[in-house]
């Protein structure tokens, strides 16, 4: 049996069964793909794009998040009632679940899409218009540690992003109704998270049906109150839970790393010098299909 079969058959298996272990083994050597290949983006002074300078921030942020869910799929211990405890946060475990569906569709959003460059810079200023603007609207009081310096950066940069916008072929296109959302932007992305569930392709995988469930959990809705009562009370076990977790995350950090490696020539050939079990790991879940128990 060759290495790529018997690692593909530990896959199947740790998810078929639901054998938590194995999977944030698997999870964990993904994760840390991703942080290596990031770092050898810059380790090799690779130039990037102005619709990039985002990059090595957010995919470091959704690794940690990754290392976040793997700690409290393993259980948070504290003291209950006077008595010692482990318990698997399942509510906050897919809360950040739907916080890192909504990561993997900016990422993929900004960097990913198969659109050209300077629609790709386009979309970027908008995005960051949008958060500046929202910054603005904040109410920082007089005693906010150098106040007004902070509000002159950010009124800076708004105005950057502004001329940058302005400046752009895809803007001066558009009629004036079109003109005035781009310079004040009601939400970061400019197409539907539906739109881009599709293109991404993690449609096919039925991501966007757990997101939905997700919501309840991050908005604290009534489902996650009967789920509360379903899991904790009745069936008293999370592990089917954790393992759709594991495998949600796992094809999404799996996507982004096989999008990555192809837009970059430096990251693809640190990739290629990466060991099988990782390269099998990203492979498997980048064209898992259904993952949905």
């Amino acid at each position: 049996m060759n290495k790529k079969l018997k690692d593909l058959i530990d896959i199947y298996f740790a998810k078929a069964s639901n054998n938590i272990i194995s999977q944030i083994n698997h999870f964990d050597k993904i994760t840390n793909s991703l942080f290596i290949l990031t770092q050898s983006l810059f380790d090799n002074k690779e130039k990037i794009e102005y619709f990039q300078r985002e990059l090595e921030g957010k995919f470091f942020r959704f690794g940690l998040a990754n290392q976040s869910l793997i700690n409290l799929i393993k259980g948070n211990e504290f003291n209950l009632v006077n008595q010692n405890a482990k318990i698997v946060d399942i509510f906050s475990i897919n809360s950040i679940t739907r916080m890192q569906i909504e990561s993997f569709l900016i990422i993929y959003y900004l960097l990913f899409d198969d659109i050209s460059t300077q629609e790709k810079n386009f979309r970027y200023n908008v995005y960051k218009l949008h958060g500046l603007q929202k910054q603005l609207e904040f109410n920082i009081t007089s005693d906010f540690p150098k106040r007004k310096e902070f509000l002159n950066k950010i009124k800076k940069e708004s105005n950057e992003a502004i001329k940058n916008i302005k400046n752009s072929e895809i803007y001066n296109s558009a009629d004036k109704k079109t003109q005035y959302n781009y310079l004040n932007p009601k939400y970061a992305k400019l197409i539907k998270s539906k739109v881009l569930f599709e293109k991404s392709g993690i449609k096919d995988e039925r991501v966007d049906e757990m997101w939905k469930i997700y919501s309840n959990y991050a908005h604290s809705e009534h489902i996650s109150d009967r789920q509360y009562n379903s899991i904790y009370r009745i069936e008293k076990s999370v592990l089917k839970e954790c393992s759709l977790v594991l495998s949600i995350n796992s094809i999404l950090t799996s996507k982004i790393i096989i999008n990555f490696i192809n837009q970059f020539e430096s990251v693809k050939n640190k990739y290629l010098q990466m060991s099988a079990d990782k390269r099998n790991q990203v492979e498997f879940w980048s064209k898992m299909e259904d993952i949905k128990s």
